[in-house]
């Protein structure tokens, strides 16, 4: 049976994200350690992985010499890996709903939603800088890190943004309280009018929301 590993087309970067999985992390000199390849070569495959969303690298000093590189997995890499959680969270939601605690759960995704566009309203605010161009992108790349498989798009006033994957799909197949929150959320966002006009759980490819710019 494949796994989403595959997906990463050079069997040598599936075994690195493979190793930095169980080590946590892993600096130049490791991996070439642990694949027995030069420098340059593992080197490559590292950066090639970063430029894929795939690994951050951050900086180790160590006394005076000078410092190391090391790698660590992103959130969208940790995705390739097998999960329960989304299961798990459904079930979870199924057992509140059947005893009785369906305000609970929508207390949840209310607050679980309220703290996500107040972050990424933040976000915003400190990359755009008032330029709706630059606001799109960056909510593009949001979209991107939270596993959404975003496309927006914007012409004469009116942005369009589809979501060709669901985060959520075991929630959603409990509670249609995320769908609504979503909406709130890209109405929070743009302060334009929206429609939403594709919903994966009706049986389209993607949730798909046109928004129509309020006049400056």
């Amino acid at each position: 049976m494949s796994s989403a590993l595959d997906l990463v087309s050079s069997d040598t970067r599936r075994e690195l994200l493979q190793i930095i999985k169980r080590r946590g992390s892993l600096s130049v000199d490791e991996a070439m350690d642990a694949l027995g390849m030069a420098r340059t070569t593992v080197r490559e495959h590292l950066l090639q992985l970063k430029e894929k969303g795939l690994l951050d690298r951050t900086v180790e000093r160590k006394g005076r010499g000078r410092p190391s590189h090391r790698y660590e997995m992103t959130r969208r890499a940790k995705v390739l890996f097998p999960s329960r959680d989304g299961e798990l969270m459904g079930r979870l939601v199924h057992f509140l709903k059947e005893q009785g605690a369906e305000d609970l759960v929508q207390t949840f995704f209310e607050s679980y939603w309220n703290d996500r566009t107040e972050a990424v309203k933040q976000k915003l605010e400190e990359v755009a800088s008032g330029d709706i161009d630059e606001k799109v992108e960056t909510l593009r790349q949001i979209l991107e890190e939270e596993g959404f498989m975003p496309h927006i798009s914007r012409e004469e006033g009116e942005v369009t943004i589809r979501e060709c994957n669901c985060p959520f799909p075991e929630s959603v197949k409990e509670t249609r309280i995320p769908c609504r929150l979503e909406e709130e959320f890209y109405k929070e966002i743009f302060g334009g009018k929206l429609e939403r006009v594709a919903h994966i759980p009706e049986g389209n490819s993607s949730c798909s929301y046109e928004i129509t710019e309020p006049a400056a």
